[in-house]
């Protein structure tokens, strides 16, 4: 695909960070549109414009890109889901939009946008683009060996995974046992392994998929150093992520990491 100019809906996280490095170096001309409860200020030194935009706006992003005469976005980061929960406004045309969403789960709010911003010529682009690199294969990502019981743990915890992502309650499971001890919410992937740690102490393997059916234009699922560390902390076992379908910020350095903690990371 031959892109020189792209729009970037930035959330949380460096994900957006990683993809305006490979642009530069490919000399793709980036306009930044940056949520404004997610403002990092490392990504507005590699992008040609800058805009900070509500979530809420999105008369505000096609506005945006009549200007700046984009018709393809790119939407990486996190939006942290239990701030959709607070007394926000929704501009007119957002409210349109969720009014004609009868089903209100994000994903399908998602679709509702997209479909929206393609009214307006305006194409969402595949998550992977310039992105692949940090996508896994299938088996062990580390040198670290697993256990039977953790490859137990992991076949049953990736068919609950799957059903819970399925419903749009989360992507992230946590086992010890055959048991699951946590199971992510609006809280997030690091929150509930804090949660399971308490509950489960050493030991738990953390199973992290993306939906049955991910659109992958959004919400595909990322682990960094945050997560590994996390793990360290409470004595994980590992983490087993799903292959093609889940992002690994700064790979390689993320993988040493995990080598050097006794921590195995597994596609699936």
């Amino acid at each position: 695909m031959m892109v020189k100019r792209v729009g970037l809906l930035a959330g949380g996280g460096d994900l957006p960070l990683e993809f305006l490095k490979n642009a530069k170096e490919k000399n793709i001309d980036v306009v930044l549109m940056q949520i404004q409860d997610e403002i990092n200020k490392k990504l507005s030194k590699l992008a040609s414009k800058v805009y900070n935009i509500k979530l809420t706006a999105l008369s505000d992003i096609i506005k945006i890109c009549k200007k700046e005469k984009i018709n393809k976005i790119v939407m990486l980061g996190y939006v942290k889901h239990s701030n959709l929960l607070k007394n926000i406004k929704f501009d007119l045309r957002t409210l349109k939009v969720l009014l004609r969403t009868k089903d209100k789960r994000a994903s399908n709010i998602l679709k509702s946008v997209i479909k929206e911003l393609k009214s307006e010529g305006i194409t969402i682009l595949d998550s992977r683009f310039l992105l692949s690199s940090l996508l896994p294969d299938c088996g062990f990502l580390t040198k670290k060996r697993i256990e039977k019981k953790y490859i137990d743990d992991i076949l049953f915890g990736y068919k609950i995974a799957k059903k819970i992502a399925g419903v749009d309650i989360g992507q992230t499971v946590v086992i010890k046992n055959k048991v699951i001890i946590a199971v992510e919410a609006l809280e997030g992937t690091d929150e509930c392994i804090k949660r399971a740690a308490q509950l489960a102490g050493r030991g738990f393997v953390v199973v992290k998929v993306a939906r049955p059916k991910q659109d992958m234009r959004f919400d595909i699922p990322v682990i960094g150093f945050q997560t590994i560390n996390l793990l360290k902390k409470y004595k994980s076992a590992g983490i087993a992520i799903e292959a093609g379908k889940t992002f690994l910020l700064n790979k390689e350095k993320l993988i040493q990491l995990a080598d050097k903690n006794n921590i195995f990371i597994y596609g699936i």
